[in-house]
């Protein structure tokens, strides 16, 4: 090719790059892209909003925040517009402040935001909500800004900041994950177009793709995060006291569990309680978050216990090591070193117990009668309100509506309580083999489910009576244990448990407890049986003691409870009747048909279900297209087709006539050496060549018999065999 014709056809690809960059396609499809990207991250936050508080108040920020960058696009510089986004992160974090109760430091703040990136969700935030809403306009509008001014790395960069710190925090689930990354790999690479020509650009954007969605699935410090890596084989099933207890501070309602029979620790008591370790204020809607922080003993004390309470002092002795303070409700003194507060007024440790190590703690037991929880009325303070009332918004109507039916003969929070409590009860069967479901987890187990274990009962509970305006939370811990001495009790990994603390005006927070008492402790005496290195020989038969509010009443009251003025007339029937104070026939219907299920039944539909499921999930199915997909790019890039190519011809030559045959073994022979020395120039010939790199005698030969198949007599089949076996011997050479 001469050097005008060259010049010419680097012109021509020019000019065809230069109006593929201009084509409306490749720049719609990049502002789509960023689209996506905004889409990813903003789902999240409104999420968030609406966990806590109308995801609504979040559509007209990012409206405004989107016409402003629109608008500003063709009018701010590059540095003006950073400059303006700091502004507005600046302005939403001190409106964030100024919405925060507590009195927070900037640098304790700004530690704050760097622990969240270990996994610890945004939802712990106080003010999530608010959180959002002043967080959501800095990156929204730096993304749409920068795309518009064609600036699409950096409009990648400030999208994906967003979406990065939300997968860290692990709020991102990884459907809008996979959306974000996808979204920006599609901006980059149409936004390359301009410059580097439609194949190019597809190439390298399918393997930033690659790398951008696998690298954060295969390879995470999300301890448990949303974001986790998917897996490819079946993840190892979890103890109830790693979902209930030691979750840390969010938990999440899994499915099936197991139960582990070693010992923790061993209380000495005048009585048995439930060992509290922690609460949970903040639902969901398919698990719960602790929000807010604990405070030094020494900087803060302890709730003020109500005047009826009674003082329980309890010696605790670690079996193992503790990381967790179990203690009755409600603790008011302790010796333990490193004592902190916690949000909820319990107990934390700044470390942990060691084994053998001994602690003692004085708790004040709530005892109210059941008159004065009736008549405690409904004058809850504003911020146990605004804290334990909380519902996503998403919560199915169907929730609130069985709940006002089986509550309708209800006159008080209390009789509320009992009915709820008292429905459950009767209504859904114990076990730990369950499925974990999808959406919402009280809509589940009331409508789809037969069958769970205590964080489903506490959950549906809680989530009831908050439902009726009943600040409510769900307490975790341990059960009373196994009775080993005179006021010695001994509490193992499998008497882990989840309940429900109501608050009562005046009274404080009382326990309840809607899982049923002795299915639980069958499975729980079940595992310790079958536990062979620990063996059960020394078990108390008699089912473990656990007091209640229940027990100041007999078994009569506790199944139609009535209290002097006659309140509430027959809470219902057990073995699955239904309550008689449901007076709407589809209810009824309704509930009968759940607890109707026959067994048979159900082992069909979930047979079915297991038929319908595929070898391999359609996240994973994902993963492998977009991990092919990235391979393949890469090997065009790398030239790894050519390469290949290239060793084949060198290696085998296919023979036909002598001059094709002359042919193909001088261009083997070419190969050979440019693959040893240097590539042949543009317009040097092959004798040049072989002269410039200093070939052999073989190689002249080889070039000879060339020459006189395309310009002489022709060669004969001795001149053909001649060549191939100079080639073979220059091969072999290294």
């Amino acid at each position: 090719m001469s050097n005008a014709s060259a010049v010419a056809e680097a012109g021509s690809v020019r000019r065809t790059r230069s109006a593929l960059g201009e084509l409306p396609a490749a720049r719609l499809l990049a502002l789509g892209g960023t689209v996506g990207l905004l889409v990813s991250f903003l789902a999240v936050l409104a999420d968030v909003v609406g966990t806590v508080g109308d995801s609504l108040l979040l559509y007209p920020v990012v409206l405004a925040t989107l016409v402003a960058a629109t608008l500003l696009a063709r009018l701010l510089r590059f540095t003006a517009a950073l400059a303006l986004g700091a502004v507005l992160f600046v302005a939403g974090m001190g409106w964030h402040l100024l919405t925060v109760d507590a009195e927070v430091e900037l640098l304790v703040l700004a530690s704050n935001n760097l622990e969240l990136l270990t996994g610890e969700t945004v939802l712990r935030i106080q003010q999530a909500d608010v959180w959002a809403l002043t967080v959501a306009p800095t990156p929204v509008f730096l993304t749409w800004f920068l795309a518009l001014r064609r600036r699409y790395v950096s409009a990648v960069a400030a999208g994906g900041g967003m979406l990065g710190y939300l997968v860290l925090t692990g709020d991102a689930g990884t459907t809008l994950t996979l959306l974000g990354v996808t979204s920006a790999g599609v901006v980059l690479a149409f936004g390359e177009i301009e410059t580097t020509g439609w194949s190019v650009a597809a190439d390298r954007a399918v393997v930033v793709l690659a790398v951008m969605v696998l690298a954060p699935l295969l390879v995470t410090i999300v301890p448990g995060g949303e974001a986790a890596p998917i897996g490819f084989a079946d993840d190892p099933i979890e103890t109830m006291e790693e979902n209930v207890v030691t979750s840390g501070s969010s938990l999440e309602i899994t499915g099936e569990v197991d139960q582990s029979p070693d010992a923790r620790f061993t209380v000495r008591s005048e009585e048995p309680r439930l060992w509290r370790t922690g609460s949970y204020d903040r639902y969901t809607g398919d698990g719960w978050v602790q929000t807010s922080e604990p405070s030094p003993l020494a900087d803060g004390s302890f709730e003020e216990p109500p005047d009826h309470a009674r003082n329980l002092t309890q010696e605790i002795e670690a079996a193992s090591s503790l990381a967790l303070f179990p203690a009755a409700w409600q603790p008011v003194d302790t010796d333990a070193d490193g004592a902190l507060v916690g949000p909820d007024g319990g107990i934390e440790l700044d470390g942990s117990l060691a084994e053998g190590e001994t602690v003692t703690v004085t708790s004040a037991v709530p005892d109210p009668s059941a008159d004065e929880l009736a008549q405690a009325g409904q004058e809850y303070p504003e911020s146990v309100v605004e804290r334990y009332t909380q519902l996503p918004e998403d919560v199915p109507d169907r929730v609130g509506e069985r709940t006002e039916q089986i509550t309708q003969n209800a006159d008080n929070p209390f009789e509320t309580v009992l009915v709820v409590e008292e429905w459950l009860e009767t209504n859904r069967e114990y076990s730990l083999d369950v499925d974990q479901p999808d959406g919402d987890v009280t809509d589940a187990f009331l409508f789809e489910m037969d069958a769970g274990y205590c964080t489903y009962y506490a959950t549906a509970m809680v989530t009831m009576l908050r439902h009726e305006e009943i600040p409510a939370r769900l307490a975790v811990g341990y059960s009373s244990g196994e009775q080993v001495g005179d006021d010695e009790w001994l509490v193992r990994g499998l008497n882990s448990h989840a309940w429900v603390e109501v608050y009562f005006p005046e009274v404080g927070w009382v326990e309840f407890d809607p899982t049923p008492s002795a299915p639980r402790e069958q499975t729980e005496l079940a595992a310790l049986e079958g536990d062979g290195e620990n063996g059960a020989s020394d078990i108390d038969d008699a089912p473990d003691v656990e007091p209640g509010l229940e027990d100041e009443f007999d078994e009569e009251t506790a199944s139609d409870p009535i209290d002097e003025s006659g309140d509430i007339e027959d809470l219902g029937e057990t073995n699955g009747a239904i309550d008689p104070a449901i007076e709407d026939p589809q209810l009824q219907e309704e509930i009968l048909m759940d607890e109707q299920l026959a067994p048979d039944a159900a082992v069909e539909e979930a047979a079915a279900e297991e038929d319908d499921t595929g070898l391999f999930s359609s996240e994973q199915l994902v993963v492998v297209f977009v991990a092919l997909a990235g391979a393949t790019a890469l090997a065009r890039q790398a030239g790894v087709g050519t390469s290949l190519a290239h060793r084949f011809a060198v290696r085998f030559q296919r023979r036909s006539d002598p001059a094709s045959d002359v042919e193909r073994a001088a261009d083997r022979l070419l190969l050979i050496l440019e693959q040893r020395h240097r590539e042949r120039r543009t317009g040097e010939t092959v004798r040049q060549y072989l002269t410039a790199i200093r070939a052999g005698e073989d190689a002249h030969r080889i070039a000879t018999l060339r020459e006189r198949a395309r310009y002489g007599d022709g060669v004969t089949r001795a001149d053909a065999d001649e060549a191939v076996s100079l080639v073979e011997r220059i091969r072999a050479r290294e």
